[in-house]
């Protein structure tokens, strides 16, 4: 019995020291393999040491390496963080894990920042603050120290810019305001002046009307009195016409 349990011992820490030997075997091929900028072929060892043993932190910091490689940005930096969190990493290499996801951010702003700034400038602060944890750990990398200014300055330059084109578009949209403003101080303009020309038109032919009133009440008027002046002249005539003249010899008396 005892000799059976011996030999189960025997055969697992055999079995436990193949496997060890396995996903090392596959990280050594990953990183002859990335030395040969294979990068797509390294990426498969280095998955394949992960599937063998997944807490592998050398292997995940080393997937991250080939995947930046192929400017898989996103990717590598989630290799690059477990890598960091492995209780087993030591400073050094836990800065480098820490100042390649700075890089890998970085990269995502570069590439953005012609098509999405405002990603860029997200980009920019994550890589920031990477290299800054980076340097938490070991301040002693002098290529995280300048990665760290040239990311400040570009998310200064970043967000200059987007103020600048923020600027230029509320320039333009008050410019825009101001164009429609006097178009259409301009359209009210011409609207009053129509219609000002409108009732001094309708005041002017109001005028003429009784000017025209005037004159035909005038003409009335006038014509009224000649024909009072024919009828007293008529009238005149008639009464002159009947009236009898008394002779001078006396009084004539009709005789009925």
């Amino acid at each position: 019995m005892k000799h059976a349990i011996y030999i189960l011992v025997t055969l697992l820490v055999v079995c436990g020291a193949m496997q060890a030997q396995d996903y090392r075997k596959s990280a050594r091929k990953g990183n002859s393999l990335y030395k040969e900028k294979k990068y797509s072929e390294a990426e498969i060892a280095y998955r394949r040491s992960l599937v063998q043993d997944s807490t592998f932190y050398k292997a995940q910091y080393n997937l991250g390496n080939a995947m930046y490689r192929q400017k898989r940005y996103t990717e590598a930096k989630k290799y690059y963080a477990k890598a960091a969190e492995s209780p087993e990493i030591d400073e050094k290499e836990k800065s480098a894990a820490l100042h390649n996801m700075g890089n890998c951010a970085l990269q995502e702003g570069l590439g953005k920042r012609d098509t999405a700034p405002d990603q860029a400038i997200k980009s920019y602060q994550e890589a920031v603050e990477a290299y800054k944890n980076s340097l938490r750990v070991s301040d002693k990398n002098n290529n995280t120290k300048y990665n760290l200014a040239m990311a400040q300055q570009l998310l200064k330059q970043e967000m200059q810019n987007q103020q600048n084109q923020q600027n230029q578009n509320q320039q333009n949209q008050n410019q825009q305001q101001k164009q429609q403003q006097q178009k259409q101080d301009k359209k009210d303009n011409q609207q009053q002046q129509q219609q000002n020309q409108d009732k001094q038109n309708q005041d002017k032919q109001k005028q003429q009307q009784q000017q025209q009133q005037n004159k035909d009440q005038q003409k009335k008027k006038a014509d009224a009195e000649r024909m009072l002046e024919a009828l007293k002249n008529k009238e005149k005539n008639t009464l002159e016409k009947q009236k009898v003249k008394i002779p001078s010899g006396g009084r004539v008396e009709k005789d009925w």
